[in-house]
């Protein structure tokens, strides 16, 4: 009996993730051309993790977990937030969820935890 490997090569295409502006505690906006998936879960990370060092004052806050669920919506360019909130705060961590939305729709909802070290 012989085994046999195959190898799928699939194309990845690297995007620049725009820069974001934090408007509050829990929004943070940007503006782009056309962006996948991928990139907006980024972010959406990067909107989470500004919240949740807001929210850690002189701790640290350390993503530890993240889940995405996309909703299929193109972002074909323009304008989008990200409204992040904390869904429950211990005394280590910070349980968060975030909504990547722009005039097309929704796009991504993600949940994360991170953790909270001392400073």
């Amino acid at each position: 009996m012989q085994l046999s490997t195959r190898f799928m090569t699939t194309r990845i295409q690297t995007q620049t993730i725009p820069p974001l502006t934090v408007e509050t505690d829990s929004r943070a906006s940007f503006t782009a051309d056309a962006l996948d998936a991928a990139a907006l879960c980024a972010l959406s990370i990067r909107a989470m993790q500004a919240a949740a060092t807001t929210l850690a004052g002189a701790a640290s806050a350390k993503l530890v977990s993240i889940s995405h669920d996309v909703t299929g919506t193109s972002f074909d360019g323009g304008s989008a937030a990200v409204e992040s909130r904390a869904d429950r705060q211990t005394r280590t961590l910070i349980f968060m969820g975030a909504e990547l939305s722009s005039p097309a729709g929704l796009h991504v909802r993600s949940t994360a935890i991170f953790r909270l070290d001392a400073a």
